[in-house]
């Protein structure tokens, strides 16, 4: 690569520098569907220890790119540094940077990460809503509220597609879409799993950790028994598995006799540690984002 860059035969792509606090090395390679890509790195003020290779790769890129007089600001890290298209990565910067360091959670699907890949999910305030949720739920605790701004995520998608639906099809057929949007609206249990079709294996990944869990777990053992009540149980894994993660936002959210309330099982956070991961990364496939 430094041979390319000497020769001039390397494609040097732009680089944008922001400042902002970086407390452990980070690097991205982000591929949009209609914004090009982008790579995003950096490393804390005076980091003295190695770096992983494709920050090094990516540093020399950037030196070679800026002017003399930027190349003191970048080795010193503490500077975050985009190469390539700042549009393809606008959205996905915040998330990351948010993700960096959750107010509670052990764990978080970007630490497990270099590279993801963004569609193009569509646009609204149904979108813009569900991206706050994502964003709210790295900065909220405890962690019962962390997941449900996760499945808030998956709400706000869903009554943004009924009413996209609605609308696109008002004009040829109102009474048609006003009942098909009334249907959908009528039950909730029905929405999750009408959104959980298209990641039938996240799903089918929240059944087997639960799944795991439910000899050991008083709270997960009561999950099941409440879906046996409702003949839930007996359906395919993704749909059972859509069915629990609704199931634990009941129990979270309603404190009355038909529903299980959260705070009487005391190992309830540990359920929610066990599933949030995959609850994480299908509020993500959801927004259009992959992580890999």
């Amino acid at each position: 690569m430094a041979a390319e860059i000497l020769s001039g035969t390397a494609d040097l792509l732009a680089a944008t520098l922001v400042d902002r606090e970086i407390r452990r090395p980070v690097y991205w390679f982000v591929d949009h569907a209609t914004e090009g890509h982008a790579e995003i790195f950096g490393f804390p003020v005076d980091w003295k220890d190695e770096l992983p290779t494709a920050i090094e790769m990516a540093l020399v890129r950037t030196v070679a790119f800026l002017p003399p007089d930027q190349h003191a600001k970048v080795l010193a890290g503490g500077v975050e540094v985009i190469l390539g298209s700042e549009n393809a990565c606008v959205d996905f910067r915040k998330v990351a940077c948010a993700a960096e360091n959750p107010m509670v959670g052990e764990t978080t699907e970007f630490d497990r990460a270099t590279s993801a890949v963004i569609e193009a999910p569509g646009v609204g305030r149904g979108l813009k809503v569900a991206m706050d949720c994502l964003l709210n739920s790295y900065a909220t605790s405890p962690l019962k509220f962390r997941f449900l701004e996760l499945y808030r995520v998956m709400e706000a998608l869903f009554l943004a597609d009924v009413k996209s639906r609605l609308l696109a099809g008002f004009d040829a057929e109102p009474m048609a879409a006003l009942n098909d949007a009334v249907e959908a609206l009528q039950s909730e249990l029905k929405q999750i799993t009408t959104l959980a079709e298209p990641y039938q294996e996240l799903f089918e990944e929240c059944w087997t950790v639960l799944d795991g869990l439910r000899n050991t777990n008083r709270f997960v053992t009561a999950l099941f028994k409440r879906l046996e009540k409702k003949r839930v149980n007996g359906q395919g894994k993704w749909q059972t598995g859509a069915a629990l993660v609704y199931q634990i936002r009941c129990a979270i959210v309603h404190a009355g006799e038909k529903d299980m309330i959260f705070e009487n099982f005391a190992d309830g956070d540990a359920a929610l540690k066990a599933v949030l991961p995959t609850v994480e990364r299908a509020s993500l496939r959801m927004l259009g984002i992959t992580l890999g």
